[in-house]
């Protein structure tokens, strides 16, 4: 009875996971025609949030929200109108911060669908990182890098792409540094 009480009291003293409600565009024939999203490109942004999930050690719950309305975080497909990759912009939903993400999914070369699909999750990936309250780093090897410090677009995204055999292989490789996950641990923090 003692080792259960203490097991308890243990278990009440750890802080309790933040729960992030999620929603991410469906891509639909009309989306498809204005963003150049693909039908798969939703599956890419969820294990993006997942991938965020695992490597938070618990301390991120994401539950599906039903709609966009009351959704923390918010997956959008953007057109080419958007900045290079992708755009995070903050918001509060529910009183609660939240961000609205953009990715753009038409920058990807079509020649090697691989490699479109990896850059596509990683950018996903970064974006979802800002909503989480992550910063850019200098670091190469984040998924928080900025391309603004310089260095090769495709060296970085092609580094990722040699580790897939097939699509599934992406929920396999999370493209998160140990820098990002320092960085995950102490954004959650604040």
């Amino acid at each position: 009875m003692r080792s259960l009480l203490l097991l308890l009291a243990f278990a009440a003293a750890l802080p309790a996971a933040e729960e992030y409600s999620y929603w991410i565009e469906d891509c639909t024939p009309e989306t498809a025609r204005s963003t150049s999203c693909e039908p798969g490109d939703p599956e890419l942004g969820r294990w993006a949030l997942e991938a965020w999930q695992r490597e938070s050690g618990g301390a991120i719950v994401l539950k599906k929200s039903s709609g966009e309305e009351h959704a923390r975080l918010r997956l959008h497909w953007a057109n080419g109108t958007s900045s290079l990759y992708g755009e995070t912009q903050p918001t509060m939903v529910d009183g609660k911060r939240g961000a609205n993400v953009y990715v753009l999914p038409s920058v990807a070369p079509g020649a090697d669908p691989l490699l479109r699909h990896a850059i596509v999750y990683l950018t996903c990936l970064h974006e979802s990182g800002h909503a989480l309250g992550l910063a850019h780093t200098r670091n190469f090897a984040d998924i928080m890098y900025s391309f603004q410090y310089g260095g090769d677009i495709t060296a970085y995204f092609q580094r990722y792409r040699v580790l897939l055999k097939t699509r599934a292989d992406i929920a396999a490789h999370s493209g998160i540094s140990d820098a990002d996950r320092a960085a995950l641990r102490l954004a959650l923090k604040q």
